[in-house]
């Protein structure tokens, strides 16, 4: 399993964007192009499974009990790397377990995503309802997200004054 590791991480790494080539198409937009880009955004055209666009099948990445902590953290590592060369950050909480931060990224490559020139895509998992959250109530930020308003709740304002 060692060799197909090391094999699945150098093709995630050889999968990232060459950063000429964005650095090129970064120079070439303007304002026009923006536009168009917003308008392809919010009609859902142009979106495209990120496994065709990375060249991978979820079937290429082993399940979790094939592998140990360390192979799941090794492909984990490259996979984000190349996610970020494409502009593509996976919203993960860092102290979740490997595997289920593995099971999480290897399901990346089944989602649609609109693959834009400018900015970040942001790939979420959670849907800020606590009940269903995947990173499971011991690692769900949700409660957090919750606490917060209930805090906002228990401020009292005088009038005319800001709660920042």
């Amino acid at each position: 399993m060692e060799k197909y590791v090391s094999q699945l991480i150098e093709d995630i790494l050889d999968a990232q964007r060459i950063e000429d080539e964005a650095l090129e198409e970064e120079k070439e937009f303007d304002i026009e192009d923006h536009f168009a880009e917003v308008e392809r955004y919010i009609s859902g055209e142009g979106e495209e499974q990120l496994g065709d666009i990375l060249g991978f099948k979820k079937i290429q990445f082993p399940p979790v009990e094939r592998l140990n902590d360390e192979q799941m953290q090794s492909i984990s590592e490259a996979f984000v790397q190349c996610l970020f060369s494409w502009n593509i950050t996976a919203e993960i909480p860092e102290n979740i377990p490997i595997s289920l931060k593995y099971n999480l990224l290897v399901s990346t490559l089944e989602k649609k995503v609109f693959m834009q020139i400018s900015g970040f895509i942001h790939l979420e998992f959670c849907h800020y309802d606590v009940e269903t959250c995947p990173f499971g109530l011991e690692f769900c930020q949700c409660k957090d997200f919750e606490n917060d308003f209930d805090d906002m709740d228990t401020i009292e304002l005088k009038d005319g004054e800001l709660p920042f």
